[in-house]
Parts: structure tokens; C-alpha cells; sequence
């Protein structure tokens, strides 16, 4: 079996700069494996230190280009490259992941012994190694791989699990520390490619009572999109009886799906509202919205009992291989 690490990239050279020798000396040892680098439309150097360096890469590395992409978007991202590697194993390697020593010998065995499985970190993971997922080439093409209706940080790789669990295959999780190194980093580079963080003007709240409040997000063109954001720890508080039970984050929140407004500003969109001014906060609160619009469609997908997703197309694009420019490879 060939194992491909496919790993998506739009201005994190930074840390590829520190995984990618890592990752290919911790898998040194393995002849049938590749590094799958798709860069996406990077403009920190990407290109020009890959093909500096690609003679280094004992040919385990191959590199693919597309520069149609404004913004970066992890679930088209990810189906381009898997889409383009040639493994029987696929697995998601972040930028700031490291694969780890014996990580690829661990899926090799694992995938020999049982094919109708897919693997994953635990569940209480952190984010950074949360999306480090493998499963077979055959079943990402069946599925028709990450939902592209699903943008923005959070719930790509639930939805993804979910529907594998849908198609018959065995959740296989690891924790070996070992295999859930990762570089930190800010909340701010964890978005900062992303349509939302480079379009947005401003962010308002509307506290409607204790356990309600409506979230206002302003952008550059004049638009606006806005919901009603629901705390379920305090909702129908006063049924409750006893004291009041801790809900998991994710949980606890929820969006009011017939809340949901998009439209053009106008100054009663926020008359009853207050900016936002704390930088941290703000960052927060594009994550927490961007997860709690994603958790719409994984809800959907799962109530539904989705298998397919994607029904027209996905990784759709163009990509240029190994600095190629005259030839390139359109995915349709």
C-alpha cells in the first residue's frame, strides 16, 4: 500500500519551512509513501523555497500549484490534494503538523490488517492535530470527499467522520503523543487567509436577554449577515430545576436557523447593537460564528444520514505540477 500526506498551504511557509524536513526524515525509512504540497495561491515564497529546495526531498515530495484561489478554503483545498495524490491511503497533514516517527508504519499496519476503517485523533484532541485524518483513496472518491457547502474553520473534519461512519467504516482513534505534534500558533493566523477576516468592517452584538443575543457581522461591500446566537446552558432556564449542568462548548451554542439575515447595511441593521473593539475578541467571535454556521450543515448532513456530498463537483481547479507552467491539470 502508498501512503500520500497531503498537506494544504496558503502563506504558511513559516511552517513548512519546519515540518516538511521533519516529516520526511521521521519517514525516511518508508519507500512507497509521498508528500502531496499543494500550494495555494501562496504569495509568502512558497513556490520560490520549494523549488530551491525540492532536490533535497529525496523525491518523496511532490508539488502542485493552483492560483485561481482568493481565499483560503479548507474543504476545496483538501479535495484538490487528495484528489491529486496517488495513494491508497490518504491522510490530511496540516502545515503545522508533524507526521511523527513511526506515524506512517502505524497507518500501514493498521489499513493491512482492516480496510473498512478510517483514522483519527480522539475526540478531545486540540485543534491543531484535530483534522489529521486517514482513510483509503476509495473511499474519499465514494463519499465525494470534505462537503465544500461547509466554509470557514470548524466541522469539516466531523462531517467528514460522520459520513465515512455513514458508509460502514470503523472510527480507529490514536493518542500517542507522539503523533499530535504540532506547531502553536495564534488565533489570527488560524483565519487570516479567509474570506471573512479579509473582508470584514465591523462586528456588532445585540443581547436580546440572558440567553439570547443577535450577532451583526459588517463587511467591506456594504453587505451584512447577521443571527440570532442561542445559549443552551440558560435557555428555558426557568424549567430547570437543580443545579445547572456544564454543556461541551460546541453543544451550548447554537444559531437560531430562521434568524439567520443577509442583506445590505443600512444603520437599523445595528441600532440596538455594540461594536465590538477588542482585537482578541473579535478573532474569537469569527471563529465561534464560523463554527456555529458550519454546525448547520453538519446537523443537516447527520439528521439526513448523508453519505454523498457535492453532487456537482469537488476540488475543482487548476494546479501546475512541479513548476510546470505550460501543462496544467484541470480537476473537474
Amino acid at each position: 500500500m502508498k501512503i500520500s500526506f497531503c498537506t494544504t498551504v496558503m502563506n504558511r511557509l513559516h511552517h513548512l519551512k519546519e515540518t516538511l524536513p521533519m516529516n520526511l526524515a521521521d519517514t525516511s525509512a518508508i519507500e512507497n509513501i509521498e508528500f502531496v504540497i499543494l500550494d495555494y495561491n501562496s504569495t509568502d515564497g512558497l513556490e520560490e523555497w520549494m523549488q530551491q529546495n525540492f532536490d533535497n526531498f529525496c523525491g518523496k515530495v511532490v508539488y502542485f500549484r493552483t492560483t485561481q484561489p482568493t481565499f483560503y478554503n479548507r474543504s476545496h483545498s483538501r479535495n484538490m490534494a487528495f484528489r491529486l495524490a496517488t495513494g491508497d491511503i490518504i491522510c490530511n497533514l496540516d502545515a503545522d503538523n508533524y507526521a511523527g516517527n513511526g506515524f506512517a508504519e502505524y497507518l500501514m499496519d493498521a489499513f493491512q490488517q482492516q480496510n473498512s476503517i478510517f483514522i483519527a485523533p480522539e475526540n478531545n484532541t486540540l485543534s491543531d492535530t484535530f483534522g489529521k485524518i486517514s482513510l483509503t483513496k476509495i473511499d474519499f472518491l465514494q463519499i465525494r470527499g470534505y462537503d465544500e457547502a461547509i466554509k470557514g474553520y470548524g466541522f469539516e473534519d466531523n462531517d467528514l467522520k460522520n459520513r465515512l461512519i455513514n458508509l460502514g467504516r470503523n472510527e480507529t482513534t490514536f493518542n500517542k503523543s507522539e503523533f499530535l505534534k504540532a506547531i502553536t500558533h495564534s488565533e489570527v493566523e488560524r483565519i487570516q487567509n479567509e474570506y471573512i477576516y479579509n473582508n470584514l468592517r465591523a462586528i456588532y452584538v445585540e443581547k436580546i436577554n440572558f440567553w439570547k443575543s443577535k450577532l451583526i457581522i459588517l463587511y467591506k461591500n456594504n453587505t451584512y449577515e447577521a443571527a440570532q446566537i442561542i445559549d443552551n446552558m440558560f435557555n428555558n432556564l426557568e424549567s430547570t430545576t437543580g443545579p445547572i449542568q456544564p454543556i461541551e462548548f460546541l453543544n451550548r451554542y447554537y444559531i437560531l436557523e430562521n434568524s439567520i439575515e443577509k442583506g445590505t447595511f443600512n444603520s437599523e441593521v445595528i441600532k440596538k447593537a455594540n461594536l465590538m473593539t477588542h482585537q482578541e475578541t473579535i478573532i474569537s467571535t469569527i471563529n465561534f460564528y464560523t463554527q456555529l454556521s458550519n454546525k448547520l450543515r453538519f446537523i443537516e448532513n447527520f439528521n439526513l444520514k448523508r453519505t454523498i456530498v457535492n453532487n456537482d463537483s469537488f476540488g475543482k481547479g487548476t494546479v501546475f505540477k512541479n513548476f510546470e507552467k505550460k501543462h496544467p491539470i484541470v480537476l473537474v
